[in-house]
């Protein structure tokens, strides 16, 4: 099953119900997976592109094999009402175009004047235009089915989907299906690869909101701390990086805190760019030892 190499306003894409929905799909490249052509896929339409990489999309109530024309798939009507979805495209191929129109009209064929959005600011969009309206008839409309601007991410819409059909007694025995095909589905690529080859012997551990630099003391610059009297710990580590962050005149209230230990140096953020940066400066200077030695001396 091939992928086109863009997608366009009108364009049938398939949704697949079968990848897993916990991980972060954008660090995964599906662009070589083999999807199973016997699968059950929903499908959706590119309504329009826009700002921000958000596009609006409508998902079709048809479910099933991919079929030989879109046909089927459109006369089968909306599941949903349009949504806004995140860098649905990216190039990992997760959502893969399958059918294109260049005659698509948005007005026409997705009937796009009567989309509608509401704001929890008393506004409400529709068709391109932005509308003025009351709190009473914000409830109104959220009562007949209007939808709140809401940006989903292509996993949390694949979610929707599922539970959706399963609602309508479909037996789709996700959990099982993702777990049987585990080992083929594509590993999550390390996005700090590059910086943690950079920084050897420094570690790298990255996880939501923390990012961590460590070293296993005694692995780099023994001697230089030996002769200055020191026993280059973990703690006389923290020392250096104090003070070479003041020596550098970076603002670290707030920035970095010390989790050190005898035998270990460890340092947080929860800041990625202002720790890469430091890790990078750090890492250059720690391997300078005649820098090293007397940035040391002067310590001590």
């Amino acid at each position: 099953m091939g992928k086109k190499a863009a997608v366009h306003p009108g364009d049938i894409f398939m949704i697949p119900l079968f990848l897993p929905s916990k991980d972060d799909d954008y660090t995964l490249d599906y662009s070589k997976y083999k999807f199973p052509l016997n699968d059950i896929y929903a499908f959706g339409r590119l309504i329009e592109i826009q700002a921000g990489n958000v596009d609006l999309i409508e998902v079709f109530s048809y479910t099933g094999q991919i079929p030989e024309n879109p046909d089927i798939i459109i006369q089968s009507g909306r599941m949903f009402s349009p949504a806004h979805i995140g860098h649905p495209f990216s190039k990992n191929g997760r959502w893969r175009a399958i059918f294109s129109n260049p005659y698509y009209d948005m007005w026409r064929d997705s009937d796009y004047e009567n989309i509608s959005f509401l704001s929890p600011v008393g506004h409400m969009w529709k068709g391109k235009e932005t509308i003025k309206i009351t709190e009473k008839q914000c409830v109104e409309l959220e009562e007949a089915g209007i939808p709140y601007w809401v940006m989903y991410s292509r996993t949390d819409y694949e979610v929707k989907i599922r539970s959706v059909l399963e609602e309508r007694g479909a037996d789709l025995n996700y959990e099982q299906i993702v777990e049987e095909r585990k080992s083929e589905f594509p590993k999550p690529r390390d996005v700090d690869k590059k910086l943690k080859e950079m920084i050897v012997p420094f570690r790298w551990f990255s996880e939501p909101g923390k990012y961590t630099l460590s070293l296993d003391a005694g692995l780099l610059n023994g001697e230089c701390f030996a002769k200055n009297n020191m026993l280059g710990n973990g703690y006389d580590w923290e020392k250096v990086a104090s003070e070479f962050i003041q020596k550098q005149g970076i603002y670290s209230e707030k920035k970095f805190s010390f989790d050190c230990e005898a035998d270990t140096f460890s340092m947080t953020s929860s800041s990625k760019k202002v720790l890469k940066e430091f890790s990078i400066s750090f890492h250059k200077f720690a391997m300078d030892a005649n820098a090293f030695e007397e940035f040391l001396s002067q310590l001590s």
